[in-house]
């Protein structure tokens, strides 16, 4: 069984966070999306229902769960014994990023990190354009998802 591991802060989970954990889901037997905790960053909305967000919008993925994690993520990876990262990547400078992260975590535990393109109808979509829709009054449909609009 191959376990696939998706992170991020899910700061609202967005529709590009639903297309990469269900491409995901279509390659891996088990995936997990993980919410991390970092006491350094500023959330608008709390874990609770961030994870709550995130359960509503993969209900319909059958082979996802959801859970969160305040430490490392190479040491979540080794907890669940995933056998990958999956991260997306909008641009090139994203995957400048998660490379370097990628390489960073086999340091603590030698797990691979798969990197897969954004779809490019969904490139512009970002957690941080979403909270600003969200912020301003903006249409929300084109960036989240029916399930997570709903509970905001």
């Amino acid at each position: 069984m191959k376990r696939a591991l998706i992170t991020g802060s899910f700061d609202p989970p967005t529709r590009g966070h639903l297309d990469l954990i269900k491409r995901t889901a279509a390659l891996f037997d088990r995936v997990t999306v993980c919410i991390f905790i970092n006491s350094e960053k500023k959330y608008m909305f709390s874990l609770e229902k961030r994870t709550e967000m995130l359960i509503a919008m993969c209900r319909e993925v059958p082979n996802v769960r959801v859970d969160s994690f305040g430490g490392l993520v190479a040491d979540y990876a080794k907890k669940i014994k995933a056998d990958v990262i999956v991260k997306g990547a909008r641009s090139g400078a994203d995957f400048e990023y998660e490379a370097t992260i990628s390489r960073v975590n086999c340091t603590v535990f030698p797990v691979e990190t798969v990197i897969l393109p954004t779809d490019p109808t969904l490139s512009h979509i970002s957690s941080t354009s979403a909270r600003d829709m969200i912020r301003y009054g903006g249409d929300l449909e084109a960036f989240l998802t029916p399930e997570v609009i709903e509970l905001i």
